[in-house]
């Protein structure tokens, strides 16, 4: 066909076979622009049609022979952990255009354009389990942002083949363009991916990078100065929380333009405000490692002066929560709008490892409370007690309810701080219940997964989906 559009394609045919008596089939399966030659296609698929797999078996099983043995409880556990492997080695591609190093697709769904479109810091979390199937590809997948970090320290949305892609939005505030980032998680995944690698060179070029990206955040993303960060014009994207969500959207069917949408910029923001946190006792922990003394006590110092401001206007004790606070005065509301609606960020302050110890037994009670986030399949994004809770994922990109994996993982990260390793643990069971649930009803991972019942619409086969391996390391204790 060179017109139209097709869901799917059907092969059929028919074989008879012996009682015993077994068949190998292989099939061929190529995309290409309807602008390229279909008879160079045509030669590809040729030339595998009688090539060898069991060079490609071997160098899987080379491959594979890096990741941590584990004797897993079950069966559907060892699969999840290969397959979750496979998923982001399978969105890995080599070198191209402005991409010296190799870099990754959110996945390899051939009509998810926006799915192709560039590394992005909070996808590249997946590279927190890929470092241990091949530490150098995951290098070289972070090293892209080095590469292509503008000169005044900003790594911006996105970074790949066609170079830095940042999105300048309007800001009102400052009357210009401002360009935008990604959710700050550099120097955390470059940390742990050093710690699987032990690669000094790299740990080096990704001090100094990291380095100069919370200079600019610091610049850039707190216009009042007052310590605590705030996102850009454009935090719709840049905040993650892209969709549906019960704080930052301002109406309820999200039918407004996005500059009236989202008022995630005049708000103190308390998800981004704990990440810089993490970025900066990260930068320690290198400093630390390569011996820089000053590195060590600068952020330290600065990982602490920011705690101790998170605490101070962020916490409310009343609700035993922390949330976004008003930017121009502080409190807990904005306008009209109660900004205390328990989001899963407010979490978060266990894996920024902010919250004092009284504290986090306080968010440990809210977390493991079955009326709020202690759900079926995981953590969901919102609490269900909350009037805008809505636990289905009927369409990409929702905040007020469904599981993100990743986000998850960050509170396991954060309750083995807080020594809460059982509950981590049974978090643990819960997401891979989730997986497990889909693998074997339709055989995908999903971009997000319902904390309630099993019914998904959402992009397939994400790459985050991968980090379910490294949830399998950390519940073993097989992490370096």
């Amino acid at each position: 066909m060179d017109s139209g559009y097709v869901n799917f394609i059907a092969l059929h045919d028919k074989f008879i076979l012996k009682p015993g008596e077994e068949i190998n089939i292989r099939y061929f399966r190529g995309w290409q622009d309807q602008q390229e030659d279909v008879q160079e296609l045509i030669k590809q698929v040729n030339q595998l049609k009688d090539e060898p797999l069991q060079p490609y078996v071997d160098a899987d099983v080379k491959l594979f022979s890096q990741v941590p043995v584990i004797n897993f409880e079950n069966e559907d556990e060892k699969l999840v952990y290969i397959g979750a492997f496979n998923l982001v080695r399978g969105c890995m591609l080599p070198p191209t255009d402005s991409a010296r190093h190799n870099f990754y697709v959110f996945s390899r769904q051939p009509l998810w354009g926006w799915g192709h479109g560039h590394q992005v810091l909070h996808e590249s979390l997946s590279m927190l389990a890929y470092a241990y199937l091949d530490p150098l590809s995951a290098e070289g997948s972070q090293r892209v942002y080095i590469d292509q970090q503008r000169k005044d320290g900003l790594i911006a949305y996105r970074h790949g083949p066609r170079g830095l892609q940042d999105y300048p939005h309007y800001s009102k505030e400052l009357g210009r363009d401002m360009s935008t980032t990604s959710a700050p998680f550099f120097s955390w995944e470059n940390w742990e991916i050093y710690k699987v690698s032990r690669d000094k060179a790299f740990l080096k070029d990704a001090y100094q990078s990291g380095s100069e990206y919370v200079k600019w955040l610091e610049e850039n993303r707190d216009t009042d100065h007052d310590g605590l960060l705030e996102w850009g014009p454009y935090g719709i994207i840049e905040n993650v929380r892209d969709w549906y969500n019960v704080v930052f959207q301002v109406s309820k069917e999200r039918h407004l333009d996005v500059d009236k949408e989202d008022i995630s910029d005049e708000l103190e923001d308390l998800d981004l405000s704990l990440m810089v946190v993490k970025e900066m006792k990260s930068l320690a922990k290198m400093a630390d490692a390569l011996g820089d003394a000053k590195g060590i006590k600068k952020w330290t110092e600065k990982a602490e002066n920011l705690s101790g401001l998170i605490n101070k206007y962020m916490w409310d004790d009343s609700t035993g929560f922390y949330y976004h606070v008003d930017k121009k005065n502080h409190s807990f509301k904005f306008l009209t709008r109660d900004l205390k609606h328990k989001e899963i960020i407010g979490l978060l302050a266990l894996w920024a490892e902010v919250a004092p110890k009284e504290r986090a037994e306080r968010l440990v009670k809210h977390l493991i409370n079955p009326d709020e986030f202690w759900r079926k399949y995981g953590i969901p994004t919102l609490s269900a007690d909350d009037q805008f809770y809505s636990p289905y994922v009927d369409y990409c990109c929702k905040w007020n309810g469904p599981v993100w994996l990743l986000w998850d993982y960050l509170i396991i990260d954060g309750l083995n701080h807080y020594g809460y390793k059982k509950i981590a643990d049974e978090l643990a069971d819960k997401m891979t219940l989730a997986v497990v649930t889909q693998l074997k009803k339709n055989h995908n991972y999903w971009e997000s997964y319902s904390p309630d019942n099993d019914i998904m619409n959402s992009p397939s086969n994400y790459i985050w989906d991968s980090i379910m391996a490294r949830v399998l390391i950390d519940k073993y204790g097989k992490s370096k």
